[in-house]
Parts: structure tokens; sequence; C-alpha cells
């Protein structure tokens, strides 16, 4: 996501060219691909979701080195919380990001994250 908004000016001087326009790989993908690098939104939209993760993307870095940087990572995941709770009203916007649907298997995985599965109770008759 940060190439693609670092190359911002090159994709719109590359959908303008000549050579593009004739091509005819899959105008449908191609089409959308222009549309979405024509519009405002979607700039605005990438630019609001890296604002908000970008401190938890360089703590995945600071994960995978061999080295130990556990003072790095609590910070970077203290930034993370920060930078999530001061995007969370732009986060929220339905004009931009649509309106917010519930998803039956992310409430499911959450709960298991959260230690709770109602499958393996039942399996175990816990909870009867």
């Amino acid at each position: 996501m940060m190439l693609v908004l670092g190359l911002k000016q090159a994709l719109m001087a590359t959908i303008h060219q000549q050579r593009f326009t004739d091509l005819t790989v899959n105008e449908t993908v191609a089409m959308m691909a222009v549309q979405d690098i024509e519009n405002p939104d979607f700039w605005k939209c990438l630019y609001i979701i890296l604002r908000a993760v970008f401190p938890a993307l360089r703590l995945l870095c600071y994960c995978d080195k061999s080295k130990s940087a556990m003072d790095k990572i609590y910070y970077l995941s203290h930034r993370t919380t920060q930078a999530l709770e001061q995007s969370e009203l732009v986060l929220n916007d339905e004009a931009l990001f649509g309106q917010i649907t519930s998803d039956r298997n992310l409430g499911r995985a959450i709960d298991i994250l959260g230690g709770v599965d109602n499958d393996e109770d039942e399996d175990n008759g816990v909870g009867t």
C-alpha cells in the first residue's frame, strides 16, 4: 500500500499515455483499475488506512528480525493503539468506506481469540 501511494503520480501519468489506452488485455479489469486510480477518494482512503496501521507495519518488521527488540515492539504496539484511536472517526466514515456489516465468521474468530469457543464447550458437555 505504501508503494502504491508513493507511485500515485507515476500511475496517473501511465493511465493517460496513448500506449496504455491502446491496450486490450482485459478491458474490465483495466477499466476498474483506471477508475480507482482516477478516484480521489481511493487515494484518501488509502492514506487514511496507512496512517492508522503504519505503526503496526513497522512493528511487524521488528518481529521478523533476529535481534531482540521487545522495547521497540512494545512502543510500536502502543503507537498502533494511539493511531487507531486517533483515526477511529475517519475510519468509521460511511461516505468513504461504506456501511460496516457484521460478519458471522469474524465474530466467531474474535470469540475464539478471546477464549470463548462455544463449539468446544458443547462437545465437552460444559455449560449444560
